[in-house]
């Protein structure tokens, strides 16, 4: 930031007429962040104190409601934070099993599978949803999930309902944007439908273009690093990627952007 406005600064000094040095921006250092992938049994005890959750004032803004579900959908269509809070009811078909997702951040309108255990929990929530006194809460233009008082969430709403959760699971939070974080749950449905391709004897590389579209990634290249990371974790794995994959992508390194 500040490097990009002296170097404006320079470059219109020296357009007019006043002789100065013009900095060179520094690359941004590699990221040595690692996301952190959650295990079975903890998505398990998130989803069970999530359930388990309940309201002991009147506070309107909570998430106590949507939490349990919105936890379900991130773990399970690997959508971000962002998109499901951007959620209408028009943008979920749960006849033919697959959500809209119209707001994304690569402003790549997509559609995202849903199984039928996630439908069944998604029409629970509509019926306990619409049994609250809001005007149009099932309007097809209306958020899907909102707060007790039918407003919309904001990001941070959930994170500190998640970092409750967190609390109650013994499951250590790190802090300093290092996790384990919400959307950490995106990063676990990558490597986990990894695991299962591999548990079902399929070549890893094959089903990138898969999970790419679920993910909604532009390039398989920004899916391909769920790969490496798959193998460092399960080793086993590794010998499920072919020799052409291989030589096609190269040697695992660990200097990924996972904060897509």
């Amino acid at each position: 930031g500040k490097y990009l406005v002296l170097r404006q600064l320079t470059s219109l000094m020296c357009r007019n007429g006043c002789v100065c040095y013009i900095p060179i921006i520094p690359k941004q250092p590699k990221s040595e962040f690692t996301p952190y992938i959650y295990t079975h049994d903890q998505i398990s005890q998130l989803f069970t104190a999530a359930d388990s959750s309940r309201l002991f004032n009147k506070c309107m803004k909570t998430a106590i409601i949507s939490m349990p579900v919105i936890l379900r959908l991130l773990y399970s269509t690997g959508m971000r934070v962002s998109e499901a809070l951007y959620m209408r009811n028009e943008d979920v078909n749960l006849d033919s099993g697959y959500i809209h997702l119209r707001k994304t951040k690569n402003r790549c309108e997509r559609l995202v599978p849903i199984g039928e255990s996630m439908v069944i929990v998604l029409k629970q929530y509509i019926e306990y949803r619409n049994r609250m006194p809001i005007e149009k809460i099932s309007h097809p233009n209306h958020l899907f999930f909102t707060k007790l008082d039918g407003t919309s969430f904001r990001v941070c709403t959930l994170y500190v309902f998640f970092h409750k959760l967190l609390k109650i699971c013994n499951i250590p939070y790190i802090g300093n944007r290092q996790g384990p974080r919400i959307h950490d749950l995106r990063h676990t449905f990558a490597v986990h439908s990894l695991v299962q391709m591999g548990h079902n004897g399929m070549d890893l590389y094959t089903g990138l273009p898969i999970l790419s579209a679920c993910l909604g990634h532009r390039s398989l290249s920004s899916t391909e690093k769920y790969v490496r990371l798959t193998c460092m974790m399960y080793p086993e794995f590794e010998k499920q990627c072919s020799p052409i994959n291989a030589f096609v992508y190269p040697k695992i390194t660990t200097d990924y952007d996972y904060q897509d």
